[in-house]
């Protein structure tokens, strides 16, 4: 009987151990199945990204042409306004009217030379530091940014309302990543901070500029013996 009872235990401990190798061998193959399927939702995922940046990188381009077509209708008008005031004031100075002013085309021309020289120059940081400082960029991201603050830059000139195309620009960049967050759930957000720094600029360099030019004001009256 005890060698019957020793020989049924080990059968029991082998049925046993068999048992628990089946089992692992069943878990193995599920934890190896669940590892193959991530990593094919993975590869799918990086496919996708791989396909909407193909899609959106031509449009980008296409989009940042279009922010600097409405920025030279706004912005560069803006500073080439005065001088060709100036300019045609100066070549015909018996006129009494502003709307009869000639303004000569060289103004703009030159204008535009040095918007182009200014970017190239220093606009470097004020790339990064609204391009990806202020909130990480993706291709579909700087799509929908630049076509909307070209879109709102475009109206307000075709209304003859004079804007700051870099104010339109970080409102566009602000709004592109709060709808990113909402509708994504996107972790990407905006840098505050650097938003408070940007609008406190807005504001400060207002009365700057206005103390800065009543200074040179001043002083060319001053120089030239008019006063």
């Amino acid at each position: 009987k005890e060698e019957e009872e020793e020989k049924e235990g080990k059968k029991d401990i082998e049925l046993t151990e068999m048992a628990r190798g089946a089992n692992t061998g069943k878990t193995r193959q599920a934890g190896d199945g669940d590892e193959e399927e991530k990593d094919t939702k993975d590869e799918d995922a990086m496919a996708t990204v791989s396909t909407v940046k193909d899609i959106f990188s031509p449009l980008v381009v296409l989009s940042g042409c279009v922010v600097a077509f409405a920025h030279g209708s706004n912005d560069v008008s803006n500073a080439a306004g005065p001088l060709s005031v100036i300019a045609g004031y100066s070549a015909n100075p018996n006129t009494t009217s502003l709307a009869d002013i000639q303004r000569p085309y060289w103004t703009n021309a030159l204008a535009a030379v040095a918007f182009v020289c200014g970017i190239v120059t220093m606009g470097g940081r004020t790339i990064r530091l609204v391009g990806c400082k202020l909130a990480k960029q993706t291709a579909p991201k700087a799509f929908a940014t630049q076509l909307g603050a070209a879109c709102t830059i475009l109206i307000c000139s075709f209304v003859k309302q004079t804007v700051s195309t870099s104010h339109v620009l970080v409102g566009s960049v602000v709004g592109a990543s709060i709808a990113e967050r909402h509708w994504l759930s996107s972790s990407a957000d905006v840098d505050y901070s650097v938003l408070v720094k940007i609008v406190t600029g807005w504001v400060v360099t207002i009365p700057i500029a206005g103390g800065i030019a009543w200074v040179c004001f001043y002083a060319v009256n001053i120089t030239s013996g008019q006063w």
